[in-house]
C-alpha cells in the first residue's frame, strides 16, 4: 500500500473526506472531533511528492516523519481498542545473508552454515497504558510497550520504528507463525515493565529527608499534646465526667496523629495506578534462518529472524530447553 493510499483510507475511516486534485495532491476534510490533532484545522491540502509539494507551497508534504503522518498515527493509536494489523513489506529479501549472519554471530566460535531460509510472520503485541502516580499530587502519563512475541521481550527498537510500518486490516501473506502465541505472558511482561518504570519515577519524586522531618515534627507536636493532657488527668478533685472528657480527648489526639502519619506514609510510599487502554497485534513478515553451527566436533542449530523493519536480526532458542533469546 502506498503512503497516499494509507493516509487517504485512514482519514476516510475517521469519517473525513479525501478529494484528489492531481497526481500526489489532494484536499482533505478532517472531522471536527479530530481537528485538535491538526492545529485546529479541518481543511488540509496534502502532497505526497517532493516536486509536487514545491509546486504547491500551500500544501503539507506528507512523508515519513512529517507532522501530518505523525499526528494520524498518534490518533490511530489513541483511538484503537483492540485490533490486528498486517504490515506490508515491499521486498522481503536479504542480500548476502551468510556474511551478515556471521557478523551478527561474531561471538560464536567455529563455522556457520545456512541450512534453510523461509518467510514467516513475526508477531508484536503493543500495549497502551494510562498510568498515574499518586503522592503529593497525581501525575498522569501514558506508556506504550512493544513485546516481541517470538522472544517475549520488550522491543524498544520497534517502538521507535512504528511510524515506518504501513499495514492492512487483512493479511496479504500466508506465511506461518513459527511459535505458539502466549498473550497472557506478553501482557504480564508488559505490565511489569510499566510498573518498574513508574516505580522509578515515583522514587525520583519522593523527598525522603523531608518526609522524615515531617514525621518527626508530627510526633513531637502530638506527643506534647498527649503529655499536657496527661497532666490534666492527674489533677486532684476531677469529677468523673471531667475524667471521661480528658480520656476521650486523649483518644481524639491519637486518632488525629495517626491520621496525619498515615497521610505522610501514603505520600512516602505513593500509589501507582496502571490501566490498559488498548492492545494491537502487528503481524510482520520476517525471514527465518536455520543455521548449523560446528565447533570442535560439536554441532547445534541456531534459529535467527531477520526483521525488515528494524533491519536487524534477533535470535531465538526454545526456552523449554533452558536457553535464552535476545534481540538487537
Amino acid at each position: 500500500m502506498h503512503l497516499q493510499q494509507f493516509v487517504s483510507e485512514t482519514i476516510e475511516n475517521l469519517g473525513g473526506m479525501v478529494m484528489p486534485l492531481e497526481y500526489a495532491l489532494c484536499d482533505v476534510l478532517i472531522p471536527e472531533d479530530y481537528a485538535s490533532y491538526f492545529q485546529n484545522k479541518t481543511e488540509l491540502r496534502l502532497s505526497f511528492d517532493f516536486e509536487v509539494a514545491q509546486e504547491n507551497p500551500d500544501s503539507e508534504f506528507v512523508t515519513f516523519g512529517s507532522y501530518v503522518l505523525e499526528q494520524l498515527l498518534n490518533l490511530i493509536h489513541e483511538k484503537t481498542a483492540t485490533t490486528i494489523r498486517y504490515a506490508e513489506v515491499d521486498r522481503l529479501a536479504l542480500g548476502n545473508p551468510q556474511q551478515k549472519i556471521e557478523t551478527f554471530l561474531h561471538d560464536e566460535q567455529g563455522s556457520l552454515a545456512i541450512e534453510s531460509e523461509k518467510p514467516v510472520l513475526g508477531v508484536w503485541a503493543v500495549f497502551q497504558y494510562h498510568t498515574a502516580i499518586i503522592a503529593d499530587e497525581k501525575t498522569e502519563n501514558t506508556e506504550q510497550v512493544w513485546i516481541n512475541m517470538l522472544t517475549n521481550e520488550c522491543d524498544s527498537v520497534m517502538k521507535q520504528k512504528q511510524n515506518y510500518i504501513m499495514y492492512q486490516q487483512q493479511s496479504p501473506h500466508t506465511y506461518p507463525v513459527p511459535v505458539k502465541l502466549d498473550m497472557d505472558s506478553a501482557f504480564q511482561h508488559a505490565t511489569a515493565h510499566v510498573r518498574e518504570i513508574n516505580e522509578q519515577q515515583k522514587n525520583a519524586q519522593i523527598d525522603k529527608r523531608q518526609i522524615e522531618k515531617d514525621i518527626e515534627r508530627i510526633n513531637h507536636y502530638y506527643n506534647a499534646l498527649l503529655a499536657e493532657n496527661d497532666k490534666r488527668a492527674k489533677r486532684k478533685g476531677l469529677s468523673e465526667a471531667k475524667q471521661q472528657e480528658i480520656l476521650a480527648k486523649k483518644d481524639t489526639i491519637k486518632l488525629e496523629r495517626d491520621k496525619q502519619l498515615n497521610e505522610i506514609y501514603k505520600k512516602a510510599n505513593g500509589e501507582i495506578e496502571i490501566n490498559l487502554e488498548n492492545a494491537i497485534l502487528y503481524f510482520i513478515p520476517l525471514l527465518e534462518y536455520t543455521i548449523n553451527h560446528h565447533f570442535r566436533g560439536n554441532e547445534k542449530q541456531i534459529t535467527l529472524y531477520y526483521n525488515p523493519i528494524s533491519k536487524n536480526f534477533f535470535k531465538y532458542w526454545d526456552k523449554r530447553a533452558g536457553s535464552l533469546s535476545h534481540s538487537i
